[in-house]
């Protein structure tokens, strides 16, 4: 056995691989906080290898300016995907012209020269042409239809801004303990607004992906209401358009994706270690070492969760499940204590089957759990984020009742349909890949955008006691000396 261990080694050490990169990374006008792209390895006689031939701490990856040689502020990350594929991912703190990458793979000196201006994130160089940022993100490879934002805004073909928000005054301003929300306004690509409500803390995060957006694209002129809330607010008897992160049946507001992944796309590389690549990257057991039980673990957001956490203990055998807080139950505590350590989700798939429950409102955590490489359960809900209505059930998930009364039927399915349940995770995964990856989410932002602008009839305002939001340039962001924008005539520094 040992003797075939080591012969193995050998035979993987020892390949000499050619290999390619690709992906849309190695483009200038492909603009979003982190760049990534590909290298497929491959082995002598040109056949991809689909087994990793390079530890990632063996690979050096540079990035210089063409200009002068000289290392370009930037963090950069290799992951392994284990299939001869590599992930690499660049963040850049100064913007450059003429990006050189370099390569050290195996033998091999791989270069490439990334052409055209390239732009950090902080660097205010707002393109002007939408189509043409459509088309350098790549928003029109994404399969989701747009059924969802037709469905959101088929209630609401002229809005008028004025009349929404006496509305909103009546309903919402006046309750600052129960509701928070932002009045937004976009005029000339500048953001402001007004926010009401005593628990307002959020707007940073409908703030970061606007300030975001502004310095990539010029952002249509607009007027709209940001619900800071988990709840959809657009209630059945008189509907407001009301833009937010999560929907229901019984409302009607428009969706943008949640605040958790838009700040993993912000904020990858840098503040946040979940993001939907991490996933995908992490080493998990492969799929016949899994354990075959459904887990979970969460605290206590809805009753659903402690009568899974019932389950578990009457079912031991399938189902791995506990709480690791309680705050809406307290007078259940001592049923379910102890509770359950702090387990990082990419230990979550040291099992093959993921328990997928609403939270107060869906679960948000869906994504990353679809990127990941578990068979998902996922719970029937009236909730929904912007991409649900494209997932399909028993292609991407296996669904549950509400109530969770077919929960031990359908784990009992998976583990004696293992084939099949191996199918739908990839899927899964894939669908992940085309849906919500960072390029993605932006993408779907503009589109909300965009078409709530259309539909405005009333003149776009600045009250006079709204606040302008500002640019902030921290440690993750371009010096603003040093930025540099080349499609704004006869300007050198900007002035934000």
């Amino acid at each position: 056995m040992l003797f075939v261990l080591i012969i193995h080694l050998i035979s993987i050490t020892s390949v000499s691989t050619q290999s390619r990169l690709y992906g849309p990374g190695l483009r200038a006008s492909f603009q979003v906080p982190v760049r990534y792209f590909y290298l497929q390895s491959y082995d002598s006689k040109g056949h991809k290898l689909n087994y990793s031939s390079q530890s990632v701490d063996h690979i050096i990856f540079h990035l210089t300016r063409v200009s002068d040689q000289l290392s370009v502020h930037s963090y950069r990350k290799i992951d392994d995907l284990n299939d001869g594929t590599y992930l690499f991912r660049y963040r850049l703190y100064e913007s450059v012209e003429n990006l050189h990458l370099y390569i050290r793979f195996g033998n091999e000196d791989i270069e490439h020269i990334v052409k055209g201006y390239i732009y950090s994130d902080g660097c205010y160089c707002p393109q002007k042409n939408l189509t043409e940022w459509f088309n350098s993100l790549e928003c029109s490879s994404s399969s989701l239809s747009i059924s969802q934002l037709r469905e959101d805004l088929k209630l609401f073909n002229k809005i008028d801004m004025n009349k929404i928000i006496n509305k909103a005054k009546e309903k919402y301003f006046q309750y600052p303990q129960t509701y928070a929300l932002c009045h937004y306004v976009i005029k000339n690509n500048k953001i402001y607004r007004k926010c009401y409500g005593e628990h307002i803390g959020f707007k940073t995060f409908s703030d970061a992906v606007l300030l975001s957006l502004s310095r990539k694209i010029i952002l249509p002129d607009i007027e709209f209401l940001m619900n800071l809330g988990d709840y959809p607010l657009s209630s059945d008897d008189d509907p407001i358009p009301i833009i937010s992160w999560c929907g229901s049946e019984q409302t009607h507001d428009i969706i943008l994706p949640t605040y958790e992944i838009t700040e993993a796309t912000l904020q990858m590389l840098s503040r946040t270690t979940l993001d939907i690549f991490a996933l995908r990257t992490t080493h998990h057991l492969p799929w016949p070492k899994k354990i075959p039980k459904g887990f979970f673990r969460g605290r206590d957001s809805c009753q659903e969760r402690l009568n899974l956490v019932r389950l578990s203990k009457k079912y031991p055998d399938l189902i791995d499940a506990n709480l690791t807080r309680m705050f809406f139950f307290r007078d259940q505590k001592s049923e379910f204590e102890p509770f359950a350590e702090y387990i990082p989700m990419t230990k979550f798939f040291d099992y093959k089957y993921q328990i997928s429950l609403d939270g107060t409102v869906a679960s948000y955590r869906l994504p990353y759990l679809l990127a990941g490489d578990g068979l998902i359960f996922k719970q029937t809900s009236s909730y929904y984020e912007h991409f649900y209505r494209d997932l399909i059930p028993y292609k991407h998930y296996i669904p549950i009742k509400k109530d969770l009364s077919d929960l031990i039927e359908k784990i009992q399915w998976a583990k004696d349909h293992d084939d099949e349940a191996q199918q739908i995770v990839k899927r899964a995964q894939r669908f992940t890949q085309r849906n919500l990856l960072p390029n993605h989410i932006l993408c779907y932002h503009v589109q909300v955008l965009q078409e709530y602008a259309k539909r405005l009839i009333s003149p776009i305002k600045i009250s006079s006691d709204m606040e302008l939001v500002q640019h902030e340039f921290d440690e993750s962001h371009i010096k603003k000396d040093n930025c540099v924008c080349h499609r704004l005539e006869n300007l050198n520094h900007i002035d934000l």
